[in-house]
């Protein structure tokens, strides 16, 4: 019934910013952007996981994080920091499980990086 794939849509106070921070910051791929509209699609590091962007006049910041599966969260905390990304803490282990570090986007929208923690 279901086919692979998840997109996960946002309203934003601009989507140019959106696409700029997702794109050079985090370094994921833009898919589509229609200015007419003002709606933009990015595809990030997971398979069929895109993330929507939909300017709108009133934001109301999601809270629930999006989670992005890292090989080395340090590593990749140090170079998200270096381009500019601002995360709320620092990174949080939970011993035998996960690594977790966590940022928003320009509009307060809560992401996780995640480094699943393997004997």
């Amino acid at each position: 019934m279901y086919k692979s794939g998840l997109t996960i849509w946002y309203n934003v106070k601009s989507m140019d910013e959106s696409v700029k921070y997702f794109t050079e910051g985090l370094g994921f791929s833009l898919d589509f952007k229609d200015e007419e509209q003002r709606i933009a699609m990015i595809t990030t590091n997971t398979k069929d996981y895109c993330i929507g962007f939909a300017e709108a006049e009133t934001i109301a910041p999601v809270t629930s994080s999006a989670v992005f599966e890292v090989e080395d969260i340090e590593k990749t905390y140090v170079e998200l920091k270096e381009r500019g990304i601002q995360f709320t803490g620092e990174i949080e282990t939970i011993p035998n499980l996960v690594k977790l570090a966590t940022f928003q986007d320009p509009d307060g929208n809560s992401f996780e990086l995640s480094q699943t923690l393997t004997d």
